[in-house]
């Protein structure tokens, strides 16, 4: 459970890479893995199908080797990530396309777009058999896709139409920053925050809607409990939908998102038809803990930290191996555009080896939900350790993963840690207060 865009954008190192890569749905990675199915199938039960929750001795096998899987491919997808950016830097290809783009285009903006256009494309067609290996072969397998191959495909196109005219404007400012500044890494850091805070505003307006319908909630009384737990929490002119995020998956997530006039509370639909009044109550309670606590603003003082940090030491590193490998670039600056699949390459594992400290800062934060989750909702214990429960058994997410795993990846702590905590929670708040 994640706050908003904060689901995509939390925690960023490396806020080129993320916007370079089409995005995949409007749904969090982690949390709805939109892929689809020929088939069709799904999670939700019939007469005929053993139901979900809770969990039977053959789904966790499965869930456990869904767990194995995805500690592989934690791994796997970092190394295919650098992979294909340095196949496109070293055969020549990304030289290629900026001379292609100077040819056709006169202006250095259009200059610009024009090899990001290039770029995206071809970093999207490499990557595509492994992104149908996940997202579709991998997802279905474990029954969680509600789409077909075509309708997948469609949703896939689109996030890599909408990331050709997102980009360019990250890209453009800092190669304008690189070409003019000695602290051009300090200035795009800065430079990043209202860029993030304008897209926190207009994603859930815009570019959400793209992939899912956002509807009233369709039981009136979930709407009231939601609505009177926003009031508490004084989170005012906030609109309440229920997502239809079974269009794509059937795992369960919600959400606060927004800012300022587009806040809006987040329900995708497979959680109200699984869980409990009470449970979507803690639920909630947990996502407007991250709002009221303003966890977006200091994951933006985060990220800006973290980036400047990591384009800084990326700074330092990257001209010694421009000058050895000009040759076979093509291109001998940094402030030449053909250099961008190098720089991602530089974040990508600057990134990769800073996981554990922009992670820990994550699971902080979501600790901190918790016990507002708790206090606000004022379910017992045992409720809220329900709902993590379920999301385990719904989600097929690991409730203990190895510390080693957890410590690097997991932006969340483990669930069974959560649930032991909810459990005791109220005892020991109370055997603190005698």
């Amino acid at each position: 459970m994640k706050t908003g865009l904060a689901r995509s954008l939390g925690f960023l190192l490396m806020l080129m890479a993320l916007l370079l890569s089409p995005v995949a749905s409007a749904q969090d990675g982690t949390a709805s893995a939109a892929a689809p199915t020929a088939d069709s199938r799904s999670a939700t039960t019939s007469a005929s199908e053993e139901p979900l929750y809770p969990l039977s001795a053959e789904r966790r096998e499965k869930l456990a080797a869904y767990a194995q899987f995805n500690n592989l491919w934690r791994f796997a997808d970092f190394f295919i990530g650098i992979g294909i950016l340095a196949l496109i830097l070293f055969s020549g290809l990304s030289a290629r396309l900026r001379d292609f783009a100077r040819r056709h285009a006169r202006r250095p903006f259009f200059v610009l777009w024009l090899y990001l256009t290039g770029f995206l494309v071809v970093e999207y067609l490499l990557g595509l058999p492994f992104a149908i290996y996940r997202g579709f072969l991998v997802e279905s397998d474990f029954g969680f896709v509600n789409q077909s191959f075509l309708e997948w495909w469609g949703e896939s196109l689109l996030s890599l139409l909408i990331s050709l005219f997102i980009a360019i404007i990250p890209v453009a400012f800092l190669y304008w920053l690189i070409n003019r500044s000695r602290f051009w890494w300090a200035w795009f850091s800065i430079g990043a925050v209202p860029f993030l805070v304008i897209m926190m505003v207009v994603a859930p307006v815009v570019i959400a809607p793209l992939f899912n319908d956002y509807e009233p909630l369709d039981d009136p009384a979930v709407e009231q409990r939601v609505l009177a737990l926003a009031d508490k929490a004084g989170i005012e002119g906030a609109d309440v939908f229920q997502v239809n995020a079974s269009k794509q998956s059937s795992k369960v997530n919600a959400y606060v998102t927004g800012l300022f006039g587009s806040k809006r509370i987040v329900l995708y639909d497979n959680l109200i038809k699984h869980f409990d009044p009470a449970e979507i109550e803690f639920v909630m309670g947990h996502e407007m803990g991250h709002y009221v606590m303003h966890h977006v603003w200091y994951s933006l003082l985060v990220i800006a930290a973290f980036l400047a940090f990591s384009l800084w030491l990326m700074n330092r590193w990257i001209h010694p191996l421009i000058a050895r490998y000009r040759k076979r670039f093509g291109f001998d600056r940094l402030g030449d555009i053909a250099s961008l699949p190098l720089i991602l390459i530089f974040l990508s594992v600057i990134g990769f080896f800073l996981n554990p400290v922009t992670n820990g800062v994550s699971r902080y934060f979501e600790h901190q939900a918790d016990i507002y989750g708790m206090e606000i909702s004022g379910v017992p214990g045992e409720t809220a350790a329900t709902a993590f429960d379920k999301l385990s058994a719904y989600n097929l997410a690991d409730p203990d993963p190895n510390p080693l795993m957890e410590f690097w990846f997991y932006n969340h702590p483990s669930l069974a840690s959560r649930m032991a905590f909810v459990r005791n929670y109220r005892s020991a708040k109370e055997g603190q207060t005698e």
